[in-house]
């Protein structure tokens, strides 16, 4: 098959890996060809991230490059593009200029909309294409990757109301939680499909970047991330050392938390794998939950073993979670005291799946009726 995917996550080696990422090379690797364009990105761009915008202007700008084997990747660029915000009189203009933007695609990713057999359209700013994409293809199938709640990622007002008329015409949505089925209009044929490991990463890493001795807790992206959580943690145990990985993580810390930035999938591996727990560190209110089943970096410490520490909201979701009281917690070492030493059982991987299983399970649903 022939799979074309409309993503806001770059597909660049030096960029962290989302979900999406590892599903478009799973797919690849049994055998389809697969293309990927990467919207959401424009000059205004170069203003707020101007390292991402040099790579993707360089390497990807209206054009497809190929970027492994039976794989090529392509960012649209235009001057600018429409984007959420808290602003009331930005967010209304931007009512207007979705529509525009989404239904006028460039011909590089009209061209590869005409051969798909299947696209795959992921939450956030790429669903604005989809009535282009139903004019320009109608016989290519349409799955709706559906990631995150969009009111939870602070979509705008006009793509929560474009997700919930376009979400019933898509042949399948997509999703890692069941939760997120809690929210959308009746009709839509939601299949689950859990969140994947890179297993063979984590199985090949043997060398642990941590000193000899030492005591690591690591945190890995920044969506709804709480720095006072973090903050609190840290300063009660000055004797474990808090690795931050995530862009947009800023703020003053205690000297025992290292910050590194947004990085690339393979340098992170280590830093997971050997941790003596993991954290995650939201800000949640109920309708968050179903971040217990789809969050990525739940999966990937529960593969590795790793005690959890997250909010309370979470701890009923998985066996190996230590929950925190996010608005008065009174005892974070012993919070930390516990997460870091309870003993690990084998049982905590139970359940999770290879990329290569959810590739398996998302080619089902592209060709099933």
């Amino acid at each position: 098959m022939h799979f074309l995917f409309l993503s806001t996550h770059a597909f660049l080696p030096t960029t962290r890996k989302a979900s999406v990422h590892f599903v478009v090379e799973a797919l690849a690797a049994r055998g389809n060809a697969v293309d990927t364009v990467s919207v959401g990105f424009s000059l205004l761009t170069a203003l707020t991230k101007p390292r991402l915008f040099g790579e993707l202007a360089v390497r990807q700008r209206n054009r497809f490059v190929q970027t492994g084997p039976r794989r090529r990747s392509a960012c649209y660029l235009p001057p600018l593009h429409p984007f959420s915000s808290r602003c009331g009189p930005l967010n209304r203009a931007n009512a207007l200029f979705f529509p525009l933007f989404g239904n006028r695609p460039p011909r590089f990713m009209t061209e590869a909309i005409e051969r798909a057999d299947v696209v795959v359209i992921e939450s956030g700013t790429a669903i604005a294409f989809f009535d282009a994409v139903r004019r320009i293809n109608p016989r290519a199938r349409t799955l709706y990757f559906k990631r995150d709640r969009l009111d939870t990622v602070g979509a705008s007002a006009w793509l929560q109301a474009h997700e919930r008329r376009i979400a019933p015409q898509f042949d399948r949505v997509v999703v890692p939680s069941p939760r997120m089925a809690e929210h959308l209009p009746a009709g839509c044929r939601m299949v689950y499909v859990p969140q994947g490991i890179d297993k063979a990463g984590f199985d090949a890493c043997v060398t642990s970047p941590y000193p000899d001795g030492s005591r690591n807790a690591v945190s890995v992206g920044d969506m709804l991330f709480d720095a006072e959580a973090v903050a609190a943690m840290a300063r009660s145990s000055p004797d474990v050392r808090f690795h931050l990985f995530g862009a947009g993580i800023q703020g003053a810390y205690p000297p025992n938390v290292h910050l590194y930035g947004e990085r690339a999938y393979g340098d992170i591996v280590p830093y997971i794998k050997f941790a003596d727990f993991g954290i995650a560190p939201y800000r949640l209110g109920e309708r968050e939950l179903y971040l217990a089943e789809s969050s990525l970096k739940l999966q990937q410490y529960s593969y590795c073993r790793l005690p959890i520490l997250a909010p309370d909201l979470l701890a009923g979701g998985r066996a190996n979670l230590v929950g925190y009281d996010q608005h008065d917690e009174r005892d974070w070492a012993g919070k930390v005291r516990r997460a870091a030493t309870i003993a690990r059982e084998p049982g905590w991987r139970d359940g999770i799946l290879s990329w290569d299983e959810v590739a398996a399970r998302i080619e089902a649903e592209a060709v099933s009726s």
